[in-house]
């Protein structure tokens, strides 16, 4: 097994692995930054090292291989991850190998088994014959059919079951997977979806995770549309209809058009607008927004968006706006959706598409169409209306553009406006605040690994370091331990009159597994604060640093000092007094050196 990992990382760029899901930028030679998608920040913290293959994140201290990232970015285990990778790679992993005969894997495998049944069904089965004339009805090409494997589902009660039964699948497995349901009464299970056309549902990789059926019914009792239920591969808070399709072209155009139904999605493909994903009648949620913000901040919405109501559609773009994206509504004709009016006229969706307008007009203008602003009251109304969703804007500026454009509309003060938008504020900021997390590192902390970052990516620095920091100031056992491994190394390397401070030899002499890893994360962080600094910049930044750095050691000893100092003076132990005072002394003399 460690050889088919060995050739998989061998296959497998980490580089180009992470931009599938998040922009990198280039910092230095063989090293990329981003935004971390593993927690907010404004800044990017999170880096890549070309050289060594791993990534680490220096604001949440995640960090890895291609293994651990693709298990985090995908929330899955290592055999899960271990399969898409292999398939990522092109190796075959060994069937038996007990790794992958996980739950998760089985039930992967049984879902497309499924797929491939119910698609073949479609295209072959005198059953199916209807579903085959509903989607010529609908002008639904044979092309799309293929693309998004399209099935069909018959009206039987356990045809599926028997079939996946046939292929040494249990009765547990298929429930697992959503695909059958319990009887009421006895141990028996009948088929989940039935006389319905199915949608599968991918992932990222495109293998189908679950499914959406629309019933062929006229008198269908049911829903309209039945989907698969929340199951060890499905999330339906994270799944997003034809992602695994249209990222690369949401990618590319910066823009993802965001579609009610996969009928509108399959239009919209057809017509030529690739970068178009579903957002299946239900709310867009933040999980699903932060895996979109990967490929593109800025959304487009093609369905009714009522300013005020609670549906669906404003609930996601409540969160799209908190979340800081760009947000776009494609007003297209009167009473149509995507696929209606893409059936009349292509042009005028793509018409549609490339004059949306920003949210915020849209609600404006929405708003203030069935009001009249000379009223007292319509006013009120309006500001109760507008207000709430400029105060879900997470850009300050964009806000206060708003809340601007309100005053000036109402004929009101500015300040009246943000009196009545605090409140909300308030509260918004008390929630922000509890939601913080608690992996933000001591000052002390960060100031010593930007330190050692400095000297270990800009060794002519080396010498003003050992002459200013003293190992007993670095209270971290495993940066203290490496700083003194550096002191000898770089001792040597002086004594053996070396012109060069030899990076890669320093780090093959470190036996220690955590040290030399804890060397390249120092140098991956010096390569994403300092990559395009000069030499004279670099060395005024260590200086600063250690400045600050033993500022805030002295601090400390001098607080630690400070308590030892008055117990002592009130337990009455006059030695003890007299020393601490002298030790209080000679810090304040140290911090006056600084000064």
């Amino acid at each position: 097994m460690s050889s088919q990992i060995e050739e998989i990382k061998a296959r497998v760029d980490i580089v180009d692995l992470i931009s599938e899901y998040i922009r990198l930028k280039q910092a230095g030679a063989n090293n990329w930054k981003a935004l971390c998608p593993f927690h907010n920040e404004k800044t990017p913290s999170f880096m890549v090292s070309k050289d060594k293959q791993f990534w680490h994140c220096f604001g949440c201290s995640e960090g890895g291989d291609i293994f651990t990232f693709i298990q985090k970015i995908e929330g899955i285990e290592f055999p899960e991850a271990l399969r898409l990778l292999a398939q990522k790679a092109g190796v075959k992993l060994v069937a038996e190998n007990p790794e992958l005969s996980s739950q998760r894997n089985r039930l992967l495998d049984v879902i497309q088994l499924a797929a491939d049944f119910w698609h073949q069904t479609l295209l072959t089965s005198p059953s199916a014959q209807k579903a085959r004339d509903y989607l010529k009805k609908r002008k639904v090409e044979e092309k799309i059919i293929a693309e998004f494997k399209l099935g069909y589902a018959p009206d039987s009660w356990d045809n599926l079951i028997k079939f996946l039964k046939s292929r040494r699948f249990s009765d547990s497995e298929i429930f697992l997977a959503g695909l059958s349901v319990k009887k009421e009464r006895g141990s028996d299970f009948y088929d989940r979806f039935r006389d319905r056309l199915m949608f599968p549902i991918n992932d990222l990789q495109g293998s189908p995770i679950g499914f959406s059926g629309r019933t062929l019914k006229v008198d269908e009792q049911g829903g309209k549309y039945i989907n698969t239920p929340q199951t060890l591969v499905y999330n339906k808070s994270l799944a997003v209809f034809n992602l695994d399709k249209a990222r690369s072209e949401i990618k590319k155009q910066d823009l993802a058009i965001i579609v009610e139904g996969q009928m509108d999605v399959l239009a919209s493909v057809q017509a030529g607008t690739e970068n178009v994903i579903a957002s299946s009648g239900t709310a867009l949620t933040l999980d699903q927004l932060k895996i979109l913000k990967r490929y593109t901040k800025n959304l487009a919405m093609a369905f009714d968006m009522d300013i005020a109501g609670e549906g669906a559609a404003k609930r996601g773009i409540d969160l799209a706006l908190s979340e800081e994206m760009n947000v776009k509504v494609i007003v297209l004709p009167k009473g149509k959706d995507p696929d209606e009016c893409i059936k009349n006229n292509p042009a005028d969706w793509l018409a549609a598409v490339k004059n949306a307008k920003s949210i915020m007009e849209y609600y404006f203008d929405q708003t203030f169409a069935r009001l009249n602003l000379s009223k007292v009251e319509d006013k009120k109304t309006a500001a109760k209306i507008l207000l709430p969703v400029i105060n879900k804007i997470g850009n300050k500026i964009e806000q206060t553009h708003w809340l601007q454009k309100l005053a000036e509309s109402l004929k009101v003060s500015e300040k009246i406006l943000w009196e009545s938008i605090a409140k909300q504020e308030v509260k918004r900021s008390s929630v922000d605040s509890k939601n913080v997390p608690n992996t933000a590192k001591d000052r002390n902390l960060m100031l010593i690994e930007q330190i050692l970052a400095i000297a270990l990516k800009h060794p002519t620095n080396i010498s003003y370091l050992v002459a200013n920091v003293t190992p007993d100031l670095i209270g971290d056992n495993q940066l203290n331990c490496l700083y003194k491994k550096l002191v000898i190394y770089y001792t040597d390397d002086i004594k053996s009159n070396k012109e060069i401070f030899d990076l890669q030899e320093f780090h093959s002499k470190l036996q220690e597994q955590e040290l030399a890893a804890l060397t390249d994360k120092l140098v991956l962080l010096a390569e994403k604060d300092f990559f395009d600094f000069d030499s004279e910049t670099i060395r005024d930044e260590m200086i600063k640093a250690v400045n600050f750095f033993k500022r805030d050691c002295y601090n400390c000893q001098l607080k630690e000092v400070s308590e030892k100092l008055k117990l002592a003076e009130t337990n009455g132990k006059d030695e003890e007094v007299k020393k601490f005072i002298e030790q209080f002394n000679e810090v304040v003399a140290q911090l006056n050196i600084l000064d």
